[in-house]
């Protein structure tokens, strides 16, 4: 799990104040501790939540889907539009606790998950084809290609798939905080240049939200 960005008192005092998940949720966080897996927990989950409803998009993609929990987020919050998730996912365990997640849920119909490599995934979908893209392997899907960081193809490939005016969602863009050192090594670096990038992007207009690990929530310019 990333180390702190927040206080964990404060961490705690925000998950104090939310209210109790569905059983499914619960089972899946409870799941993810004994597990220690890397979901994003019920204070971004909701954070999520929110932002689906307020940009109601039809088609979402989801980089990275551990077990499913933050998909199953995303399908709750956009039961009134009927959206789609589209969700990819290269562990081969890990999937298929996700797809029996997805067979317990009520919104599950609406869930496409993609087993595989993102980066061989990505190259075949269509471009400008979903309204919001959630990505969450900066972290998991660190490594290079090419000479080219996969944070950074990351986003190539989610520009290249948002629509205009469609959100880009980054998650763990604070990585513990080492983005922020001088001179930051291995996935932190990587994670650093994607964040440069983001900024910068001609395509994007970004901010970022230190919730958890942070995240950055980028507009497609139309």
């Amino acid at each position: 799990m990333p180390d702190p960005i927040t206080a964990p008192y404060i961490e705690r005092y925000i998950d104090s104040l939310l209210p109790p998940r569905d059983p499914l949720l619960a089972e899946v966080e409870a799941h993810a501790r004994e597990q220690r897996l890397p979901i994003v927990g019920p204070a971004e989950g909701r954070f999520l939540s929110l932002l689906a409803q307020l940009y109601r998009p039809q088609r979402i993609l989801e980089l990275g889907c551990c077990t499913g929990y933050s998909a199953l987020w995303l399908a709750a919050a956009t039961e009134g539009t009927g959206a789609t998730i589209e969700t990819v996912e290269l562990d081969a365990q890990r999937a298929e606790v996700a797809a029996a997640n997805f067979r317990k849920s009520p919104h599950g119909e609406r869930i496409t998950l993609r087993r595989g490599n993102a980066l061989e995934i990505l190259p075949g979908l269509a471009a400008g084809a979903y309204d919001l893209v959630f990505n969450d392997l900066l972290r998991s899907g660190a490594g290079e290609s090419g000479g080219v960081p996969h944070q950074v193809q990351f986003l190539e490939h989610s520009v290249r798939l948002l629509k205009a005016g469609g959100v880009l969602l980054s998650d763990n863009v604070l990585c513990g905080g080492q983005v922020a050192e001088d001179a930051p090594t291995g996935t932190a670096a990587g994670i650093a240049e994607y964040n440069r990038r983001l900024f910068q992007h001609p395509d994007l207009e970004t901010a970022l939200v230190p919730v958890r690990d942070g995240v950055a929530i980028s507009l497609k310019r139309p």
